[in-house]
């Protein structure tokens, strides 16, 4: 991983150039989420995937909206649309830049390997104004209570009881990440890259902030 600094007074337009850049520089692909919090910032909105996300368990995962970055398109941006295409809900207020994730590992669809993640944050004060699915791909949207402990005993695959069924891990790290960032308007944005697709899945130990904080989960 490159040797980043990153803090909290970047602006998105300078995180936006500065993903744009590393992401060209290194012939990566980008993706970009979106953890959108109400007002009291303890509910958090989720889309529920259809069937072309099915795990393979037989259920379709819970996440944050997002998606790709189109060609041109700067990560804030690709943000904002997909969370309009995916629920219905326009820009949210006090919108934060909270991590930077590598995937070096990774290998898309085109057979490119390397992807970018930033996850982006905010605050819906509209009360979900417009807020629906959109099927196929979005079958099931809402906001919901973010309680972590919870949330890391809610299956990971296939089908359970449990209405947040299946939720991968790195969803519950991530949502813990945004949230801390909106509480906290002086900590500093994540770093961090994985090793592989499994250790998403693995508690975020010793995160890097981008300022020499850690934290631990």
């Amino acid at each position: 991983m490159a040797n980043l600094f990153l803090n909290n007074s970047m602006s998105i337009y300078e995180i936006d150039s500065l993903a744009r850049k590393y992401c060209s520089e290194k012939q990566w692909g980008m993706g970009i989420f979106i953890a959108v919090f109400d007002p009291s910032i303890n509910d958090v909105l989720l889309v529920k995937t259809g069937q072309y996300a099915m795990d393979a368990d037989g259920g379709t995962p819970w996440n944050l909206p997002g998606g790709g970055v189109e060609p041109g398109e700067l990560p804030s941006h690709a943000a904002l649309r997909e969370l309009k295409e995916e629920t219905g809900l326009s820009s949210p207020s006090g919108l934060r830049f909270a991590a930077w994730l590598e995937r070096p590992y990774f290998r898309s669809r085109w057979g490119t390997t390397g992807e970018l993640v930033i996850l982006f944050c905010g605050v819906d004060r509209t009360n979900g104004s417009g807020l629906r699915p959109a099927p196929p791909e979005i079958v099931q949207c809402g906001f919901y209570h973010f309680n972590l402990h919870e949330w890391l005993n809610v299956p990971s695959k296939g089908n359970d009881n449990h209405p947040l069924s299946p939720l991968p891990r790195h969803w519950v790290y991530w949502t813990l990440i945004a949230q801390m960032m909106l509480k906290d308007p002086k900590m500093f944005p994540v770093i961090h890259e994985y090793s592989s697709s499994e250790d998403m899945a693995l508690p975020l130990e010793g995160l890097n902030y981008g300022g020499g904080l850690n934290y631990k989960f």
